[in-house]
């Protein structure tokens, strides 16, 4: 009798282990969980409302560049200049300022005009009416060089 004992209460512990753990399957079961949506949602849509802004500018950069080649340096502003720089690439830019510094040697001209001892006024002006002006007091055979920069 004494074996059988231990097996009844072995057997009484396990029906009871079991009915625990029914109990706590069933409240399980009427429990409602809300899981949270996956991220990843999220991130495709900011992924494809980037990818159309990315799109976008790079066909406005096209363009802009596109304007950009058929506008001489020279009449360029300075603020335009600032926007090549910054915005275009790299190539762009340095043909732009190559293009800038071609125009100003080609701009530059020498005159050579023989007057009289006695004072002048002597005055340049750019296309856009910028106009500098030198007062100068020549003497018999001096010669005098004056640069302009306009």
């Amino acid at each position: 009798m004494a074996s059988s004992r231990p097996a009844r209460w072995t057997c009484g512990i396990a029906q009871c282990t079991a009915g625990l753990a029914q109990e706590v399957l069933e409240r399980a079961k009427r429990r409602k969980v809300s899981w949270p949506e996956p991220v990843e949602e999220d991130s495709e849509r900011l992924n494809a409302a980037f990818a159309s802004v990315v799109e976008f500018m790079s066909r406005t950069t096209k363009e802009c560049e596109k304007y950009y080649s058929y506008v001489p340096a020279s009449r360029c502003q300075e603020n335009e200049i600032k926007h090549i720089c910054r915005y275009h690439s790299r190539q762009a830019a340095e043909n732009l300022l190559q293009t800038l510094e071609q125009e100003a040697r080609k701009a530059s001209k020498d005159l050579y005009i023989e007057v009289s001892p006695g004072t002048y006024s002597v005055t340049a002006a750019s296309e856009d009416m910028v106009k500098q002006t030198y007062v100068v007091d020549v003497n018999a055979g001096q010669s005098i060089d004056l640069t302009f920069g306009i």
